[in-house]
């Protein structure tokens, strides 16, 4: 059994979902104690537990500890069997965490193509946005053989969630290597801003979009889009993804209480250049989530920093399989037979 220290590094809920992925996909039974060990309320959340009762049921899973708030919890994988899925994460538990856990055992263990229907936050703090996995990895993903479907049906904000996404998970039938270790030429620069219907008589998603363009507009091809929701919590944020020749970058942020729609943009806008500027084949937030693929595909790529999340999830993979990565500096690489 693999034993993995839940508080080592960043100590979060990425070792938790990296770890059950891993153990799904290779058949190894895996033990994660100190779960989530370095938060302000340890163990299992509404999420972690969602995603594990899934696993288990795809695994057909021998499991113990399971319960909200646990520190330590056993899974056992008995096989593993595909099928569709209609989730309900409950209140803003993060559909593109979930997705982290999910896709990837979906994709190199089933035979056909798997649907899943999931409810819960699209765009809450501190979490992979729902539009960013869509623009951002999705076309990544495609470079090295994996094909995903998301359709972003509603967004749903934080505390009450309410966004529903739809996936379609194609079979990995073709891993191919990658290699993203420079940025090519920016081609253009889109965005989704996207907001609660209740914002729109103040025209937030416009001010938003107007910022940017301010901003960008001298410099880049711009192609943004405002939309407004029915939405469960009133919200509002914005994704931007550079299109390069090669590759997709992406920044993100989101809107608070006292916020203005412009400091949304101007944050949002500044973390997109920090990863143009520095001219790496990924943003930091795509190397982290590249580095379970990476494991079973090889090849090589370079992040804006080697950010604690990243050094975590390569971690995490080597207690699965052993020293397969060398980093040096901003480069990561899976190590040649």
């Amino acid at each position: 059994m693999v034993e993995i220290c839940g508080d080592y590094l960043e100590g979060g809920g990425q070792i938790l979902r990296t770890s059950l992925a891993l153990s799904a996909v290779l058949n190894k039974p895996v033990k994660i104690y100190n779960i989530r060990g370095k938060r302000p309320k340890p163990g299992l959340r509404p999420q972690h537990y969602t995603g594990f009762k899934i696993m288990a049921e795809l695994c057909n899973a021998k499991v113990k500890g399971l319960s909200i708030g646990s520190c330590c919890v056993e899974f056992i994988p008995q096989g593993f069997y595909a099928k569709n899925l209609n989730i309900d994460i409950g209140t803003a538990g993060s559909i593109g965490l979930l997705l982290q856990t999910l896709i990837l055992p979906l994709s190199i263990k089933s035979e056909n193509v798997v649907s899943l229907r999931i409810r819960g936050g699209t765009h809450v703090p501190k979490a992979i946005p729902a539009d960013y996995y869509k623009n951002v990895l999705v076309p990544i993903f495609s470079l090295m053989g994996v094909k995903l479907d998301i359709k972003i049906l509603n967004q749903g904000y934080y505390p009450k969630g309410g966004g529903e996404v739809e996936v379609k998970i194609h079979p990995w039938r073709e891993r191919r290597r990658i290699k993203l270790t420079h940025r090519k030429d920016v081609q253009k620069i889109a965005g989704i801003i996207h907001a609660s219907k209740e914002l729109s008589k103040n025209k937030v998603g416009e001010r938003i979009r107007d910022k940017v363009e301010k901003i960008l507009k001298e410099k880049y091809l711009l192609d943004l889009d405002v939309k407004y929701f029915d939405t469960l919590s009133c919200g509002c944020g914005i994704v931007l993804w550079a299109e390069c020749y090669n590759t997709v970058l992406g920044a993100d942020a989101l809107g608070e209480k006292g916020k203005p729609a412009e400091k949304v943009a101007e944050e949002a806008v500044d973390k997109l250049l920090r990863e143009i500027n520095s001219q790496a084949g990924c943003d930091s937030h795509t190397g982290d989530n590249l580095i379970p693929w990476l494991a079973f595909c090889g090849g090589e790529i370079t992040v804006s920093q080697l950010s604690l999340h990243t050094r975590t999830n390569i971690w995490v993979v080597e207690q699965f399989l052993g020293s397969i990565f060398e980093c040096k500096n901003n480069l990561i690489a899976v190590k040649e037979n």
